[in-house]
């Protein structure tokens, strides 16, 4: 029954159900005209073999008028439903067009505002979604790949000339340390890529359970950061009690982010701040720099991306993205935007572990 075309079937419904009505419409005549007989015969004395006749004129003008009926009848359903599915077809060979060489070709919309034209806008839209998905993966592609060259072609000159030259035991330590560094840099990218692949995908392969008190984990994370420096300094203000239905290693992962950018972009002390928010618990990172630029902050969470690449600072432009994979992953939200009194202030909301009804 699939495999027979749409305005086959449609043309089957309509003759089946015209049947119906011609043969009711001709069981109600016959049955009409006998009772209208009998009465006028009645009354005027008209013999039956008459009447018999008249009805059985009657019969076979019906049994020749109806099947010529129904047949036109059908002959019309089936052209209006061939004009009615045309401009659908008309889409399907459109879109059967459409290949990665023309991401921008889209379909027609008819004038009209009835259900084609609908259709025909939605799969627009759907289209133009396909595309820039597409768009991103290849910028992301294209990133990635101008990201990688530099330590790979660092690596291979360190190694080239370590075995071209012969070196003493320090300068073959300094070779091996400055390789070892770059290849560390090629792990964590590699890690930065592969968690944000999983994120794109809402991959539920997740270690780690909620995070059922949020205080010990923002403190972990300033501690680590602090790493014994008095001069990186972490204030935290978080009460007790609030909770984050994301997993513990995920929500480390983006504080510590959102920590590091801080202390890498910022000055002066960073602020940690968490409150519940309704349903959700809001998180900030506050640092006492210059502040995002203005024209950087609607990109500070595409990935790649740096406010300040000009001032050496080191990283390649993923730890927000990450971040806001994370925070998207989850079902929450981010935002970035500069303190009135100096600084960057960046937040992510995320969903409150629900809490089970007390026991009465």
């Amino acid at each position: 029954m699939n495999r027979i075309p749409l305005r086959i079937r449609l043309t089957a419904i309509f003759a089946a159900v015209m049947a119906l009505v011609l043969a009711g419409a001709g069981y109600l005549t016959l049955s009409r005209f006998r009772e209208s007989q009998a009465e006028y015969g009645a009354a005027t004395g008209i013999a039956h073999q008459a009447q018999q006749e008249a009805l059985d004129d009657l019969v076979r003008e019906l049994l020749t008028a109806l099947p010529i009926v129904f047949v036109l009848a059908t002959i019309g359903a089936y052209l209006l439903a061939a004009a009615a599915l045309r401009p659908v077809e008309r889409m399907r060979t459109q879109a059967a067009a459409v290949t990665e060489d023309t991401p921008d070709y889209r379909l027609d919309v008819p004038p009209s505002r009835d259900e084609i034209a609908r259709l025909a806008t939605t799969l627009n839209d759907m289209l133009t979604r396909l595309q820039t998905a597409l768009d991103h993966e290849r910028l992301f592609v294209a990133d990635a790949s101008h990201e990688l060259r530099t330590p790979l072609s660092l690596l291979r000159t360190e190694i080239e000339l370590a075995l071209r030259h012969p070196r003493d035991a320090t300068e073959l330590h300094a070779a091996l340390v400055s390789a070892h560094e770059e290849t560390e840099r090629l792990v964590q990218l590699a890690e930065d890529l592969l968690l944000l692949a999983r994120t794109d995908r809402r991959d539920t392969t997740q270690t780690g359970s909620a995070v059922p008190d949020l205080a010990p984990l923002l403190h972990r994370v300033a501690a680590r950061l602090r790493n014994g420096s008095p001069d990186k300094a972490i204030t935290v203000d978080c009460p007790a009690g609030l909770t984050a239905a994301v997993p513990s290693d995920r929500l480390d992962r983006a504080v510590t982010n959102l920590v590091h950018n801080a202390q890498q972009h910022g000055r002066g002390p960073v602020e940690v701040t968490a409150r519940p928010d309704g349903d959700r618990i809001r998180i900030e990172v506050r640092d006492h720099g210059p502040g995002f630029p203005p024209d950087f902050l609607p990109h500070a969470f595409d990935r790649f991306t740096q406010a300040d690449r000009s001032r050496g600072t080191t990283g390649i432009g993923l730890g927000l993205a990450i971040t806001a994979a994370i925070a998207r992953a989850a079902g929450g939200e981010y935002g970035a935007f500069n303190h009135l009194d100096g600084g960057a202030v960046v937040w992510i909301s995320l969903p409150a572990l629900a809490r089970p009804p007390a026991s009465a």
